[in-house]
């Protein structure tokens, strides 16, 4: 992490990370053959070694800060695709990252990111009632289908009216349960934090009851501390550096408070920001350093520390392949472990859908921003699920769960999202080892 004394030096130091980045490029234009995003749109400037070449030309004077230098630098999915295929070992992504926070150091983060960033996401209350009022207005309206007029006001909040929504929780997950929830073998082998993640507390709240239930039932102590908040990760790729070390190193305040053996995350962009993001927002030090080898994947935890008996599992007649979110699968390295657990269920019959690693087009704030080129993208996953002949797609990302469930309902399509820790828990439900 890097100290600043004013915004001229912090927006000096962005410049210079990126340039010791895209300083690596060999312009060999293999990123382009990878790029979701380039794919789509076609034009070089969005590929990642357009992108390259607009930071240097940036960074050496020779082109201002335009509208048209924004939007290109704003196309970017942050998947890791191009640095997971570069030859040179260019991580074009930081780039993009540092650009972002660049331009806001100059010019200002704007009064509605500033808003929903420092002072929704910061406070917390207003974003978990605002949630709690979005779920009742959906159960009144029921379910906001294709025809409901209901639609026709999406466009005046920046919605496409043929968007699909989760329905939001009425209870927050966190509110599920105490904040320490003891194991229900005795004495608990490990006591373990869980970072539920805004779309878990507020949205999938069966995620959070699923991954309690699992890890106390073998004897775990799980600890929810209930004034967590934001990861950070919505808020550092939309440009807001100050933002998101707020958010880490409150996170990472907190949790230190609770002498915990591990952390557990089921979102895999929290992962990912609890794990290494951090590191580039809160000060080096060996509490640090502690603090990120305790987190864990959910996947990663229950392969690592649960032993299964045969008789804990209930037979579930599924179907199932799975989708790697980029942030895992790239982010972490985490791949095999949820498909070994899908693969351990008896009944299910798993099956790999082509592309499974390939990203889907959400991107967190990407498929709100940039709905129609998120889609596009998302045609070829949908594509690919229908293809498979199954009935769910298990994966471990909440905007994966909502950007590509949105897109098979707009093909009418049968396929559910699901997670990969629910419909672990669906058999231990049905083997009687949870409830």
């Amino acid at each position: 992490m890097q100290i600043y004394t004013t915004p001229q030096e912090q927006a000096r130091q962005h410049l210079a990370e990126a340039t010791r980045e895209f300083d690596k490029c060999m312009q060999c234009g293999k990123c382009r053959n990878v790029c979701p995003v380039f794919k789509e749109l076609g034009n070089e400037i969005f590929s990642a070694r357009g992108k390259n070449k607009l930071a240097e030309k940036l960074a050496s004077g020779k082109i201002d800060i335009t509208e048209r230098v924004k939007h290109a630098i704003n196309e970017c999915l942050n998947c890791k695709t191009c640095a997971a295929n570069c030859p040179a070992g260019v991580s074009p992504e930081h780039v993009v990252l540092r650009m972002r926070w660049y331009i806001t150091t100059k010019e200002g983060l704007g009064w509605f990111k500033a808003l929903l960033f420092r002072q929704i996401l910061w406070r917390k209350w207003p974003i978990t009632l605002t949630a709690k009022l979005i779920g009742i207005s959906q159960r009144l309206l029921f379910g906001i289908g294709p025809n409901n007029p209901v639609r026709h006001l999406f466009p005046l909040f920046g919605f496409s009216k043929r968007r699909f929504f989760p329905q939001m929780a009425l209870r927050s997950g966190q509110s599920l349960f105490p904040e320490v929830i003891p194991a229900k073998t005795g004495k608990a082998k490990k006591r373990v934090g869980y970072f539920t993640g805004c779309a878990g507390n507020l949205i999938y709240t069966n995620v959070v009851k699923s991954v309690v239930e699992i890890l106390t039932a073998y004897g775990y102590e799980v600890v929810i501390p209930k004034k967590q908040k934001c990861n950070g990760t919505p808020v550092l790729a939309n440009g807001d550096y100050e933002g998101a070390r707020k958010l880490m190193q409150h996170n990472f305040d907190l949790f230190q408070q609770y002498d915990l053996d591990a952390i557990v995350v089921a979102c895999s962009s929290c992962g990912l920001a609890l794990k290494k993001e951090i590191k580039e927002f809160v000060a080096a030090s060996p509490e640090l350093e502690a603090f990120t080898k305790k987190v864990y994947d959910i996947h990663e935890f229950i392969e690592d520390n649960i032993t299964f008996a045969e008789e804990d599992f209930g037979d579930l007649p599924y179907r199932v392949s799975y989708h790697d979110p980029c942030h895992m699968v790239r982010g972490q390295g985490v791949t095999a472990q949820p498909r070994d657990i899908l693969r351990r269920i008896p009944g299910l019959n798993f099956s790999e859908m082509k592309d499974a690693a390939v990203c889907c087009g959400s991107a967190g704030s990407y498929c709100i921003t940039h709905y129609d080129t998120a889609i596009k993208i998302n045609n070829h996953k949908v594509k690919n699920i229908q293809a498979a002949d199954i009935d769910y797609v298990a994966t471990g990302c909440p905007t994966c769960v909502m950007h590509i469930q949105d897109n098979l309902l707009q093909h009418e399509s049968p396929e559910k999202m699901r997670f990969a820790v629910e419909i672990l828990a669906d058999s231990l439900r049905a083997g009687g080892k949870i409830a």
